[in-house]
């Protein structure tokens, strides 16, 4: 059973429990309630000043220049501060460094990661039929490049939402409406009806998570029983994009139909013209194959008619009887024509024409209309028809008026970005906030409703959500300059009166230290990969490599051209946001790591330490070759002495320097070692690499390469 058909499962369940909402849940939730915006002069210092000094906590001093830096650099762009870097940081000093970075185009590869994790990307659609999406690459791409040009943030909502729909709508805001089209699907779904609503279903609770930080989707069956949703407002949602196509299925240069196929969007220079040649030459396939089918088909019906004959009349072959003859050299001339059309066939793919690029992306249905409210959520138990519109919670703006000839998705996408409606500016700093400390003034970042933890600091909320709008023009990166710019975040991990503190505020909610945190398993790979010299600082050429790797296959499926995803990632030297995801094979290293569910909104990951992560880092091929890759960049990289070699291993891996003690036992394994796998026949040179790739493989392993202080 899967994720939704379970939550489906429990949400019949609790249809038949007591209406709490309705027997009196908090009117006044308040994540619901205006935004306030009277706050003087204060700032983010002073917000969290005030109520650690009521709880008597004093803050540990700030981080030290090369621990911050690190956790600046991480924080960013995903990757650690090389030695010119950490150089240069001392030189130019932080506020000029955040501006370096927050212009670099590795901060967009950094960030864009976090909106793919709750927009549930991948390049496969996994549930029943794990059909690969090559285009998904484009929505990829198209998050990372809104970031890196600092897209204000209602208008990187109102493209995902309804793109299509502007006036001056280009090949950039079709792409963006690949957000909705991402999600898994049940494809092997006979009831037309039913797959339409679980669709619509999955979009709903991308949408209502990622953007307000509800869970609207519990009320597909009945009244949220918390939150206070209506069933109908589900429905009115439900109506929207109902009223949109989801165009998700292949292009015309794959061959494989599923049921529910819906064609991608042609896009790019002369796309209308390249398109139609496209499908021209499609079908010229398509007639031959078709072709070459029936008359094998027909052949082997002959040639089976034929052996029969034989049989029945004492013959050993064709030969033998006229008649029969004839029949089988028909039936010859069949197979042979089939040959040769399967052959044209063949010469055809070879030489496809220029084509356009193409996106998974939503377009306005021929006839909007609204949606039946489904009694139980059961697809074929039709209830009234309910009009489209908006979540109608107290508190929240009203929806612009929607024209019967229109869906509704441009209405919603502005009512979402409203200035008015207090959750979308609260969700989103409240995520930033999650990323650059490790937890947010909401813990629970997906859930703003009543089960959802509430705000540590809701007046320092308020003040981001309004300084966010209002100064900030809703830009993503004039936020995170304001939170790291903050004593606060600037604090160190640990340092004096962190015992009395920790018995005070062990979870420190209170923000009087910073938090030691696990690198992400991406910052991970990257920045081993950036240490052992072979990270390719470029994209894919082709976008992915499923963009040309699947005729409209399923990924894995038997007898098709399957990519070794193992394989796959030992030899893939880009960053890892551009590393295809497959739902339902996640690769082991990103398992390992907490690496996010593909399969549903991911606004925080786990971070757990395990001993399997340890077994991993001591076992893993990737780790080992890059250990290896490491030593050789290493010994080539100038210093003489095994001293120097280790004080710049240290910088490369941690920024920082080995305690002496542990250089020298350092110094002495490598000695150790060497002159063991010389005795053994190795050559000293060879001896060398082996040695430094030991120490290389302990640094990956260790904690102060895993960790952000």
């Amino acid at each position: 059973m899967s994720v939704r058909d379970l939550l489906f499962v429990t949400g019949m369940f609790l249809s038949i429990l007591p209406d709490f909402h309705a027997q009196g849940a908090d009117p006044k939730l308040w994540s619901l309630q205006p935004v306030q915006t009277d706050f003087s002069q204060k700032g983010i210092d002073q917000f969290i000043a005030e109520k650690r000094d009521a709880a008597g906590l004093m803050p540990v001093a700030k981080a030290e220049p090369t621990a911050m830096a690190r956790r600046l650099y991480f924080n960013l762009v995903g990757l650690p501060p090389t030695p010119e870097q950490l150089a240069k940081f001392e030189k130019d000093g932080f506020e000029k460094t955040v501006d370096e970075l927050l212009a670099s185009p590795q901060f967009g590869e950094k960030w864009a990661r976090h909106w793919l994790d709750l927009a549930r990307y991948a390049e496969t659609n996994g549930r029943d039929r794990n059909v690969v999406f090559a285009h998904a690459w484009r929505y990829r791409d198209w998050v990372i490049d809104s970031l890196n040009a600092d897209l204000p943030y209602d208008e990187f909502i109102r493209q995902q939402v309804a793109g299509d729909l502007s006036p001056d709508a280009g090949d950039a805001e079709i792409v963006a409406t690949g957000f909705l089209t991402l999600g898994p699907k049940s494809f092997q779904e006979r009831d037309r009806e039913k797959f339409l609503m679980d669709m619509v279903d999955e979009q709903i609770d991308v949408l209502s998570r990622s953007v307000l930080g509800l869970t609207v989707a519990c009320s597909r069956c009945h009244d949220h029983k918390f939150d206070p949703i209506p069933q109908a407002d589900y429905y009115a949602l439900a109506g929207i994009l109902l009223s949109s196509e989801t165009l998700h299925g292949p292009g015309p240069l794959y061959f494989q139909s599923h049921q529910h196929d819906k064609p991608v969007v042609a896009i790019g220079p002369e796309k209308a013209k390249l398109d139609a040649e496209v499908k021209k030459w499609r079908g010229v396939i398509y007639e031959k194959t078709i072709e070459a089918m029936r008359l094998r088909s027909a052949g082997y019906k002959i040639r089976r008619t034929v052996t029969g004959a034989l049989r029945e009349r004492g013959l050993k072959k064709p030969e033998d009887d006229p008649e029969l003859l004839k029949q089988h050299l028909e039936s010859e001339g069949m197979y042979k024509k089939a040959e040769t059309l399967m052959a044209e066939r063949e010469e055809l793919l070879a030489a496809p024409p220029n084509k356009p690029g193409y996106a998974m992306a939503l377009r306005e249905a021929e006839k909007p209309e609204d949606c039946n409210l489904r009694e139980g959520g059961m697809p074929k138990e039709h209830g009234p028809a309910i009009p489209r519109g908006r979540l109608t919670i107290p508190g929240l703006p009203m929806l612009d008026e929607i024209g019967e000839d229109e869906s509704g998705r441009r209405q919603l996408a502005d009512w979402l970005v409203s200035e008015k409606n207090p959750l979308t500016a609260r969700v989103i700093v409240n995520r930033v906030w999650h990323h650059l400390f490790g937890a947010g003034l909401v813990r629970s970042v997906d859930n703003f409703g009543v089960t959802g933890d509430k705000a540590t600091h809701p007046e320092l909320l308020d003040f981001l959500a309004t300084k966010f709008v209002t100064e900030d023009g809703w830009s993503l990166k004039k936020l995170v300059k304001r939170v790291v710019t903050s004593d606060t975040w600037q604090l160190a991990s640990s340092g004096a009166y962190s015992e009395k503190a920790s018995a005070i505020d062990p979870g420190n909610s209170l923000y009087w230290r910073a938090n030691l945190r696990r690198l992400d398993v991406e910052a991970f790979r990257d920045s081993v990969l950036q240490i052992s010299g072979e990270l390719d600082p470029n994209r894919p050429e082709n976008g992915s490599v499923f963009s040309n790797a699947f005729l409209g296959n399923e990924y894995g499926k038997p007898g098709t051209n399957r990519v070794n995803h193992d394989e796959e990632i030992a030899g893939f030297q880009h960053r890892t946001v551009y590393l295809p995801i497959v739902r339902n094979e996640i690769p082991e290293l990103l398992k390992q790591f907490d690496f996010a569910d593909p399969n549903a909104p991911t606004g925080a990951r786990n971070a757990r330490t395990i001993p399997s992560q340890a077994l991993y880092l001591m076992n893993d091929e990737f780790v080992e070759t890059q250990s290896t890759a490491a030593a050789n960049r290493l010994l080539k990289s100038g210093p003489e002495s095994d001293s120097e070699k280790l004080d710049l291993a240290a910088s490369w891996a941690f920024a920082g320097k080995f305690e002496e003690e542990v250089k020298r036992k350092t110094s002495a394994y490598l000695d150790e070692r060497r002159s063991e796998l010389v005795s053994v026949g190795k050559t000293p040179e060879e001896a060398a690499v082996e040695a430094w790739a030991d120490v290389f493989q302990i640094l990956f392993s260790g904690i102060r390469f895993r960790y952000l202080e």
